[in-house]
């Protein structure tokens, strides 16, 4: 019987292939471990953490608020959270802050740009101090920041924030045109308005109407404190005008 031999070269040729395949897989593994290696050297270097954090824009919000709303810190890790997730926690946590931009600067800087709420009101305190009211109704403590200019003062509304809160923000949905003439706004609520509010304004009117009205109505008053002699204004489901009386007038044609 005849017995066929393969020819030695292709011995050779198929002894080799597993060898090769071999030294793949080692060079993968040794490739995997150094990456495993560089990595952990580099995010337990300083390369890896916020070494600066800059805040701008802020005005009514301390620097150290705006940082600690954004869950950051000198040292922390640099890549832990994303921009958006830090923007969406400044928001959160600060009723003051209308919208965040953060934008990080490799190695370790990070700058954290904030815009307020606008001033609608100020308030006075029982113990005098004054306090600025933002469109959100949040109630930040006035330093050096100075009063809101041609912005109503709100008295007598402790113990409502809840309707003050919904009052500034029905005043920030409103023109600085229409707020200017607006001196002082206090609670008046009545069994069939619960939100009513008196207003004072510096033309010397007096008006009563209710917060969901406020709005709606502003505009309508503006015309009437342009065009008329002070006096008494009632604006509910209807618009009601009386002049105040000029005690001096009468007591002239008395005499």
């Amino acid at each position: 019987m005849l017995k066929v031999v393969k020819p030695i070269g292709n011995q050779e040729q198929e002894s080799r292939k597993p060898r090769r395949k071999g030294r793949w897989k080692l060079w993968l593994v040794l490739i995997v471990l150094l990456g495993a290696a560089l990595s952990v050297i580099f995010f337990r270097s300083s390369l890896s953490q916020i070494q600066q954090i800059e805040v701008e824009g802020n005005v009514y919000v301390d620097r150290s608020a705006v940082i600690e709303a954004a869950g950051l810190r000198i040292g922390g890790q640099f890549f832990a959270s994303s921009a958006t997730s830090v923007q969406q926690r400044i928001v959160s946590n600060l009723n003051a802050i209308e919208s965040a931009t953060v934008e990080k600067r490799f190695p370790g800087k990070i700058l954290l740009r904030v815009d307020e709420y606008s001033p609608v009101a100020y308030e006075l305190l029982e113990d005098g101090s004054v306090q600025a009211l933002l469109g959100s109704g949040a109630e930040i403590t006035i330093r050096d920041q100075g009063l809101p200019a041609e912005k109503p003062m709100l008295t007598e509304w402790e113990g409502k924030e809840e309707e003050k809160a919904k009052l500034c923000r029905v005043l920030a949905s409103v023109p600085d045109s229409l707020l200017a003439d607006l001196s002082e706004i206090m609670p008046a609520p009545k069994e069939s308005y619960p939100d009513g509010i008196r207003i004072y304004t510096r033309s010397r009117f007096e008006v009563y109407t209710t917060v969901s009205l406020l709005k709606d109505r502003l505009e309508i008053l503006d015309g009437i404190t342009e065009t008329q002699s002070p006096g008494l204004i009632t604006m509910l489901q209807s618009n009601v005008y009386v002049p105040f009386v000029n005690t001096d007038l009468e007591t002239e044609e008395g005499e």
